[in-house]
């Protein structure tokens, strides 16, 4: 038995060691499940009951799967390959990249967001042969509709066959099942059809949803059970976090994986299921007795968050969702225990007239706090049912010049720096949208005085224009503005006219880039000076990628078809998240939906607009609701909807470590119906709290009508600077190459993470890799394979961006053909003898505080034991071949070695008298190879650790200009 961690308690302790079997560990707000994870994982390992790549670990999130890695990887002496922690989707689509053939699907597949999925819906949709749910006074009417009702049957593991079955069974019968009529039974079997439809289209494109990934891999090992049992018994451990929150296929996927060994951990909080309406079925883990009879349950109760009384009422609240809850049901105790002696204060409720006194009221209780109890901003965080709910806060806070960061989920299309983005390529989409210009106009690198754009837009509305016409006119000296004036509005009307001469040859990402090159907005991105300035960076970064991704995954990448796409994304709330993970580095405010808040933890938490109607909200159906025969969800006796609700505020109060307030209006909008107080107040705190006002607070919200304006004097504090030096804690090759090369660039693209025009360069090689991955992929899978499949992935898997025209592109296509067909020729090509991996990321520590991380083009195994292949698609016909001497001191190379060194898996464990490392030069037709002693590795681990030193001690001035 090994030590589990130094703060274990015996409840965490007992989960940690838990043997073979079913374990279901509840773990209650604030009890350490993370830890509690980490270390099972690493007691596993660390036994020798398991190999890294034999444990499974499953989340619902990017954020909570990067977090579990990086705990980790703090926990484990060693470096590791294919540890699998990952989300269900990356983890179903990681098996179908490899096993998607099995079932007659292209591995290639595109992934599509629910707006992309939208967009090609309404593309085919006369393909669907639709009458009633394609009306055509409005054809699209429905689609949103569709493809969500199409989710929400796969989330209950109802295929497209087991609709049109379900549907014909109702035909000959005459039961009612919501169908009063024949024509409503035609409108079931027109969705059936379309469901089906649906599939078809989106296999013969090569594309998928989300919910496709759960279902083809449930599909893939239903039909091929030797597929299924390969997974069976690659995973001797699985765990899944947040069980609560799986989907009845989401269950059904970890059951089957699970198979006899049942070697399943399982951590819960069925008070913390909070996502019902995107398919979450509690019942799930309400049931998991049922489908583990041998069930072990261990039940975390020690909270290290909050204090005791806020706990109390917490647990007086969830109560009343009785007895639909695993404490009645498994007769367990789950009342929370405070780790810390201090009861804390009772939580207090805030009752005023209108919702903008409700705001006012916060803030100044936010200030009060900070002057009284010497707090930052940033300890404080106001929870919002809604993201609209938000709104009277924010500019309650930009009204009293209150520093505040709002959290919501999709914001960064919302960020100002992005919202500026956007509108440019909206004035190139439609030069009259005059909203758009305005933006562009505005924008504080252009510097436009305000007299100067109200005379334009005075011209434009006198003679019915638009503000871009107006625009023009200044130009050519017809509007009466400052010399200054209209030399910049001529500079923005010249790169418009530039840009829109592109829009037919350039993708939207390339010409949003020219953008930030000819406005300036570039070079000002160079040397952010505040944190403030960082994130915008860091935003217009994410943005990027983002287009990128979007350019990667649609042959059509124009701005139009961007734009449209972004509206539409808007529309859904799709707009990514903007700060996955630095959330809590400003000193301000922190407002966020309840739902963002999973998982995190505040001082001091506002829940507000606590009233009827908005919390607990009115359910709301969807628009074509899936029959109730076919959900497969065993449903609460009580009210699920209000146990949702509820849940969902248990989860918001439990957010809070020290202090707790409620806050209700009776008005809110024009609304002259007052409101009622919400019955989770009265559940927690009683109906003696809610009185009708507190006169305190009442005199305070009488002054605040005529004082809304007045501005407020906050202590004068400078701008957050940016912390230098920044600890290095991860370095690839390509990190300290760019350093070595020049310390301004790896500033720019790995600390300020600037974007960057796609290279040439960048395009062909990324299509070298991706087309060999593809090739050596079948040939391990089997299938045979030769020259005209080679060209045929080498053709779908061409990245088109970055070539300086389309001559320049065939050029470069037909030299990547000659690569191609003289690898062929090569040693390298040996259908007998496929590669042991492909692309294999790895990361391992070297010394305390880095780890060093990178990916290994190829493992091919030898007659002594392993050569790692490292490709290099650059033009060597103007210089000379590397050396024998120069391989040996190749640090790449080296690189591969201490990963070799280093990491723990089958194929890379090797002493260094059994590797090869080779560089394969395309250019040329020629492999090189060398070896490495321990010697060596021991230099080249001095490197690293001293280029290490040198980043962090640099000012990153520009070498040799």
């Amino acid at each position: 038995m090994t030590d589990a961690g130094p703060s274990l308690n015996k409840e965490q302790k007992e989960a940690v060691e838990h043997g073979l079997g079913p374990l279901l560990i509840i773990a209650g707000a604030g009890t350490g499940k993370t830890t509690v994870v980490t270390q099972r994982i690493k007691h596993l390992i660390t036994n020798n009951l398991a190999q890294p790549s034999e444990i499974l670990a499953l989340t619902f999130t990017e954020k909570a799967a990067c977090e579990m890695e990086e705990r980790i990887d703090q926990a484990m002496p060693y470096g590791y390959s294919q540890m699998w922690i990952c989300t269900f989707h990356s983890f179903c689509d990681r098996v179908l990249r490899n096993e998607a053939l099995q079932i007659g699907l292209d591995p290639r597949y595109r992934l599509m967001t629910e707006a992309e999925s939208i967009r090609f819906f309404k593309q085919l949709l006369f393909e669907f042969k639709l009458k009633y749910f394609c009306p055509l006074g409005n054809p699209a009417k429905f689609i949103s509709g569709m493809i969500q009702h199409f989710s929400r049957l796969k989330d209950e593991d109802v295929l497209p066959s087991e609709y049109v079955k379900w549907v014909n069974r109702q035909s000959k019968s005459k039961s009612k099942i919501d169908i009063e009529t024949d024509k409503d039974k035609e409108k079931f079997q027109e969705l059936a059809g379309a469901y089906e439809k649906y599939e078809e289209l989106k296999a013969k494109g090569g594309k998928m949803d989300f919910s496709d990934l759960i279902s083809n891999t449930l599909k893939l090992f239903r039909s091929r059970p030797n597929v299924l049992k390969q997974y069976q018994k690659q995973f001797k451990y699985i765990l899944v976090d947040e069980f609560q929150d799986t989907n009845i296929a989401q269950n059904d996927l970890v059951k089957m994986l699970t198979g006899d060994k049942q070697n399943l951990t399982v951590v819960a909080d069925d008070d913390q299921s909070i996502y019902k309406w995107r398919g979450a079925a509690v019942s799930n883990v309400m049931q998991f007795r049922t489908s583990f009879p041998r069930l072990k349950v261990v039940s975390l109760t020690t909270n290290y968050r909050s204090t005791q009384t806020i706990l109390d009422y917490s647990y007086k609240l969830i109560q009343n969702n009785n007895p639909d809850r695993l404490e009645v049901r498994e007769n367990i105790n789950k009342k929370l225990i405070a780790a810390s002696q201090d009861k804390g204060s009772v939580p207090e409720f805030l009752h005023v007239a209108k919702v903008e006194d409700e705001a006012e009221i916060v803030v100044k209780k936010i200030l009060k706090l900070v002057k009284t109890e010497n707090r930052n901003f940033s300890d404080f965080a106001i929870l919002v049912r809604a993201n609209n709910h938000s709104d009277p806060f924010v500019r309650a806070f930009s009204r009293l010049a209150v520093p505040y960061q709002f959290l919501g989920p999709g914001q960064l299309f919302h960020k100002e720096e992005v919202k500026e983005l956007i509108a440019y390529l909206k004035v190139l989409y439609n030069f009259e949208d005059s909203v758009a210009f305005y933006k562009v106009l505005t924008m504080d690198i252009f510097g436009i005085s305000g007299r100067d754009l109200a005379a334009t837009i005075n011209y434009a509305k006198k003679f019915n224009s638009s503000l871009f016409e107006a625009a023009e006119k200044v130009v050519k000296g017809d509007v009466l503005v400052d010399t200054d004036t209209k030399r910049k509005i001529s500079v923005i009307v010249e790169m418009i006219h530039k840009h829109l001469k592109l829009v037919s040859k350039e993708s939207a990402g390339q010409i949003a880039y020219y953008f930030l090159q000819d406005s300036g907005i570039l070079k000002s991105m160079i040397n952010p000076q505040t944190e403030s300035d960082a994130k915008k960076v860091s935003n217009i970064a994410k943005f990027f990628d983002k287009l990128k991704s979007y350019e990667t995954d649609n042959d059509d990448a124009s701005v139009f078809a961007v734009v449209d796409w972004i509206d539409l994304s808007m529309d859904l709330g799709e707009s990514p998240l903007a700060n996955d993970t630095d959330w809590d580095k400003e000193n301000a405010v922190n407002i966020l939906t309840i739902h963002s808040s999973k998982g995190l933890e505040f001082p001091v938490v506002f829940v507000v607009n606590l009233v009827s109607q908005r919390f607990p909200t009115i359910e709301r159906r969807e628009q074509i609701p899936i029959p109730e025969e076919l959900i497969k969800e065993v449903l609460p006796v009580g009210d699920y909807h209000l146990q949702e609700e509820r849940r969902l505020f248990y989860v918001a109060v439990t957010r809070a470590k020290e202090r707790l307030f409620l806050t209700a209006a009776d008005y809110y909008g024009e609304g002259k119906r007052e409101k009622k107080i919400s019955q989770f107040v009265v559940e927690m705190l009683g109906q003696e709290a809610v009185v009708k006002y507190d006169k305190e607070i009442e005199q305070e919200t009488e002054q605040l009508s005529f004082l809304n304006f007045a501005p407020m004097v906050l202590e004068k504090t400078n701008a957050p600077q940016l912390n230098t030096p920044r600890p290095v804690t991860y370095l690839s090759y390509s990190q300290i190459d760019t350093f070595n090369f020049c310390p301004l660039h790896y500033k720019m693209r790995y600390i300020s993470k600037i974007p960057t025009s796609t290279s040439a360069a960048l395009s062909f090689g990324n299509t070298l890799h991706i087309t060999l991955k593809e090739f050596n992929d079948s040939i391990r899978r089997g299938q045979i394979i030769g020259k005209k499949e080679l060209l045929g992935i080498y053709d779908k898997s061409w990245i088109k961006e970055g070539y300086q025209n389309k001559s320049h592109e065939r050029e470069m296509k037909r030299k990547g053909e000659s690569y191609l067909n003289a690898y062929l020729e090569s040693d390298l090509f040996d259908p007998k003898n496929p590669p042991l991996a492909l692309e294999e990321p790895f990361t391992f520590s070297l010394g305390n505080s880095l780890k060093v991380g990178g990916k290994i083009d190829r493992v091919n195994k030898t007659a002594k034991g392993i050569e790692i292949i490292d490709y290099k698609t650059t033009d060597y016909s103007s210089k000379d071949l590397p050396t024998a001497k120069e391989l040996a001191k190749d640090l790449q190379l080296s690189f591969y070695a201490l990963a070799a060194q280093h990491v723990k898996f089958p194929f890379l464990s090797k002493p260094q008298g059994e590797i090869i490392l080779s560089l394969y030069l395309f250019d040329k037709g020629v492999k090189l190879s060398t070896t490495r002693t321990t010697e060596d590795l021991e230099v080249a681990t001095s490197e690293i650790l001293k280029t290490k030193e040198e980043i962090e001690k640099s000012d990153f001035s520009c070498k040799g200009g």
